[in-house]
Formats: structure tokens, sequence, C-alpha cells
């Protein structure tokens, strides 16, 4: 198997499926857990919505995991959601030794998963650089993405300079050499450390806690990160901005930006260049802190969105499903 992928641990995913069908009875998933086996390592996710609606991946952005679509994915109950764990994050396994985290091979898993669920197009829904990534596979894959939604987050050069580059290559050559030299940081328990989210973030205690459920792990006097400590490490693969433009031009599918205006600034800068060069890119401007679609308070904004976005509120047969996912 070219992937070395095969599913564990879950109900069947459907091999091929389509837009919600009014007469087709379905029981609506609310994050039921699942994994896969990707080129010998496990990828966790959680299942949303229709298992036989529209194919649609969810992505997480750095350091962050699966839950951070726990409060929008119950909105949009007629699309079947699989919201990964990428490499290294909440409870998927962490990269071999010696590899390092580049977004391109984030794509890689992501492929190989549509590959082997065999979805001739799908959806995306992707958040900071989890949006980044969307953007990405959406202008590399025109062919298989129907639409691309993304919160915060977009492809981008960032701050990084052609010295930045060739300087950042061998930093994180060294970083990969010398390794995590600092011990992972122990917490009294998972309220502690969702605090200290709130005072690294502009996240609300409340939305903290969502990310923090999934992403501790219980450790010797407390609770620790899950995540990959080489996640954080220098980057030596980065794209410039004339080759974005240029992958950017290739896209096809519609694609819609919400940029959070109290939000992430290492990608807003070059949103106007973005548009110049992507053919089918709305972008709405929020007003709302980065994780806009996870707090409460704006959740709902996001959701609206989507749902006009995906053509949801045309659907006949989503009120019992809606009803069900507001319940919980």
């Amino acid at each position: 198997m070219v992937c070395g992928m095969n599913t564990l641990k879950t109900k069947p995913l459907y091999s091929r499926v389509l837009k919600s069908e009014p007469t087709m009875a379905h029981a609506t998933r609310l994050g039921e857990e699942t994994e896969f086996e990707i080129f010998g390592r496990k990828i966790t996710a959680k299942l949303w919505g229709n298992p036989n609606g529209y194919p649609t991946l969810a992505i997480h952005g750095w350091l962050d995991n699966a839950s951070t679509f726990d409060r929008l994915a119950p909105l949009l109950p007629e699309l079947n959601i699989i919201a990964l764990d990428l490499a290294g994050h909440g409870k998927s396994d962490h990269r071999a030794p010696g590899v390092q985290y580049h977004h391109g091979d984030y794509v890689l898993d992501i492929m190989c998963l549509v590959e082997k669920l065999n979805w001739s197009s799908f959806n995306l829904i992707g958040h900071s650089m989890g949006g980044q990534i969307s953007s990405v596979i959406a202008a590399t894959f025109p062919d298989k993405v129907n639409q691309a939604f993304m919160i915060d987050g977009f492809a981008a050069e960032g701050t990084h300079s052609d010295e930045d580059r060739v300087a950042g290559s061998r930093q994180a050559i060294e970083k990969m050499i010398t390794g995590h030299t600092r011990p992972a940081k122990v917490f009294e328990d998972i309220e502690s450390m969702a605090l200290r989210v709130t005072q690294a973030t502009d996240q609300t205690l409340d939305a903290a806690r969502v990310l923090v459920s999934r992403g501790h792990k219980v450790v010797d006097g407390g609770v620790s990160w899950r995540t990959d400590p080489r996640i954080r490490y220098p980057s030596s693969n980065r794209f410039t901005r004339n080759q974005l433009n240029i992958m950017l031009k290739q896209s096809t599918s519609p694609a819609l930006l919400i940029v959070a205006e109290q939000g992430d600034r290492w990608y807003q800068g070059e949103v106007p260049v973005s548009e110049i060069h992507h053919p089918n890119l709305n972008v709405v401007r929020l007003d709302g802190p980065h994780h806009i679609h996870l707090e409460a308070d704006y959740v709902h904004q996001v959701a609206d969105l989507a749902r006009d976005f995906f053509e949801l509120n045309d659907t006949n047969n989503n009120s019992d499903d809606q009803k069900q996912a507001l319940s919980v």
C-alpha cells in the first residue's frame, strides 16, 4: 500500500460520499473518535455530521488539535466532517527521530488520507496554520478541492526574507541535532494548563479548556503537553511570495477567508496580494479574536458564513440535524 495506511478502530467511513440526500436515514456524528495509520504513524481524528454528506476535512492551527472545531462542526451537521489531529499534535503520533515538521509533509499526509478514502473531491475547513495548509492544497490540487473555507489563516510568506531563509536553514538543522534540551513544563492540573494558555494567547479560559482537554497527557507530578516540541523548531522549507502567487493562480475552487480583526497578523498584510492572484477568493472581515470559531461569543457568526458558503441553508433535511447538534 503506497501510503502505508489502514483505518483503525473506527466505523466505516464510506469510500464514496456525496451531498446529503433527504431520503437517506443517518445518525449525525458528534465528535466520534477515530484513527488512521499513514506511513506507519497513527493519525487521530474526530468525526462530525452526516456520514453521507459531502466529504470535508477540518485542519487545525499550529500547536492546536482537532478539538478546535468542537463548536463549529456541530453547526454544520449536513457535512461529513473529519477533524484531524495533524502529526505531532493532539493524539496523533509524533514524526520519527530526525524528521522535521514541514507544511508540505502535512499536505502529503492529508492527500494520502484522501486517496485511501477514495474521495474524488472534498471540502476544506482550516484555521490559522490549517488555513494556510488548506489554501496550499486547494492551489496544488484544484481538481480535488470542491470548496475551501479558511479562518484567520492563509498562504503567506510572512516576515521571512531571503536572508532569513538562508540563516534559518542552518538553524533548523542545528536544532534537530541538539534536540529539545529544556524539560517539558509540568502543570498541577488541566485547569492550570488552560490558565497558562490564556496568558500566552488571546483565548478565553472557556476556549482554552477545549483545546487543553485533548492536548494534555498525564505525567509524574501532574499533566503536560502532548504536542511534539519539534513543532516549535525553525523551518528550512518556506515558500517565497512569488512562488505563492504562481500557486494561487491555479486555484479554481471557491474560497472564503475570514480575517479576524483582533487575530493573527502574520498573514494579513499579504491578503490584498493573494486576492489579486487567487481568481476565486472572497475575504470577509469579522470583529473577533484569532480563535473566533471556538469562542462561544463568535462561533455562530462563523457558522452562518460557513453555511452560506457551503450552501447548507437550502438543504431540506437539516432541521433535525441542527436540533440534535445544538442540544449538545
